[in-house]
């Protein structure tokens, strides 16, 4: 279908392909997450006077915190290790290639460069690392929250 529709070598085709593979667990994780939040806080705004869009955005969005950075994290983490779709659908076009398809053509046919390619290995391995050490805060608040008598 991408190649009808003139996407593949493009980014746009894995756009398509990790939000199709995406939404189905991300909607189950906001459903089973949104389902625990407590309805009383949500009633006890509305009984003061608040708007819907009032209560989500000063209610409801700050206390989904720790699911909008899970999600986050789980997905791009998952994204980012790609190697299967990018190979399929960006393979004539290496330069949008994502870093762990370019480190498997980093292997030469007659001689692999180790020190090389275990650079490009571990700077590669650098961007979730800090992507997690950003959202750690909010990780472990998800966490915390059900452990904590209120």
């Amino acid at each position: 279908m991408l190649s009808q529709m003139g996407l593949l070598n493009t980014l746009l085709s894995l756009v398509i392909v990790h939000t199709a593979f995406a939404a189905p667990w991300t909607i189950f994780f906001f459903r089973n997450f949104f389902a625990t939040l407590p309805a009383e806080v949500e009633e006890q705004a509305r009984v003061d006077g608040a708007s819907d869009f009032k209560i989500y955005y000063k209610i409801v969005l700050p206390m989904s915190l720790p699911a909008l950075s899970s999600v986050a994290a789980l997905q791009f983490v998952w994204v980012w290790n790609d190697f299967f779709f990018a190979l399929i659908f960006l393979s004539g076009a290496r330069e949008l290639q994502p870093l762990t398809v370019a480190i498997s053509l980093l292997r030469g046919r007659y001689f692999v460069d180790w020190g090389l390619l275990t650079a490009a290995s571990v700077l590669t391995m650098a961007i979730p690392l800090l992507l997690y050490a950003l959202l750690q805060r909010y990780l472990m608040r998800g966490i915390v929250v059900g452990a904590v008598k209120g």
